[in-house]
């Protein structure tokens, strides 16, 4: 199923500035992946599909990194819609969000310059 990254909510407040050892940019900034797609050394299709849930009637995701990136590709006219895996919910330990999960935090910088 293709989704909008803007109708995809973040279950959580904040996320790390840097993926994790289980992505393929594993120890990259998610701003420098996120340049990388931008200036074509980099597909969109090297991030995985995100999973997400129907959440209190909204699409929601606990794979928020990726959503960063692919929110801000939308933004920037670079991406239009994103391959999912619906998923049955998100577990409540992943529900940290206080505003809806319109927005998230990054913990520390996210590196590179397209973001801005």
């Amino acid at each position: 199923m293709k989704v909008s990254p803007s109708e995809i909510y973040y279950s959580q407040n904040s996320i790390s500035n840097m993926f994790d050892s289980k992505s393929s940019h594993r120890g990259r900034l998610i701003g420098e992946s996120l340049d990388k797609i931008c200036e074509g050394s980099c597909s969109i299709q090297s991030i995985p599909s995100i999973t997400v849930a129907m959440h209190d009637g909204k699409w929601m995701t606990m794979d928020n990194r990726r959503l960063w990136v692919f929110k801000k590709l939308e933004r920037l006219g670079k991406c239009y819609s994103v391959d999912v895996v619906v998923g049955s919910s998100i577990p409540s330990a992943k529900l940290t969000t206080t505003n809806g999960g319109v927005k998230i935090d990054v913990r520390g910088s996210p590196g590179g310059t397209w973001y801005t």
